[in-house]
């Protein structure tokens, strides 16, 4: 197990560096058009559904994680212990349900995006749900100079 694991967290740590990329794409392209009053195109969709689906895959590695490594069982049988270690709490509970309103974020901001009635409503929902998601991402990514930080790449137990 400890192999798949290895193979797991290293998909996840490169996922937020490609889930970054895209939700940078994402708001940019929307507050580019927005301010240049541009029609919301092909390319503007296809954006924000990369990120939604990079948003969706790497939260699905994260829940497979949380499981495999035994997050779970910590948390469910000693809840008071699990609350008072603060790298064991973060990943337990504020790791865990930030990332789950980012990825409700995200997908908030595309639908709405998706419904919105003019190119300018597009854009603008897109730079707010976006951009709220990638601040949402960005406190919850267990960052080196957290208490229970993790390096910036990890890749297969080889840390950078």
């Amino acid at each position: 197990m400890s192999t798949i694991n290895l193979i797991l967290q290293t998909l996840h740590n490169l996922g937020r560096w490609l889930l970054l990329i895209a939700v940078l794409a994402a708001i940019l392209r929307a507050i580019i058009g927005w301010i240049r009053q541009q029609d919301f195109n092909r390319m503007d969709e296809r954006t924000g559904l990369i990120f939604t689906i990079l948003m969706d895959i790497q939260v699905l590695l994260g829940l497979i994680l949380f499981f495999t490594k035994g997050w779970a069982g910590v948390l469910v049988s000693d809840p008071s212990a699990a609350m008072a270690t603060p790298a064991i709490r973060f990943f337990t509970v504020e790791h865990l349900a930030v990332m789950l309103l980012a990825l409700a974020a995200a997908h908030i901001g595309r639908a709405r995006t998706r419904k919105a009635a003019s190119a300018a409503a597009k854009h603008t929902s897109a730079a707010f749900w976006y951009l709220l998601t990638l601040l949402l991402v960005l406190v919850a990514v267990p960052w080196p100079f957290y208490s229970s930080g993790r390096p910036l790449l990890r890749l297969f137990g080889i840390t950078l």
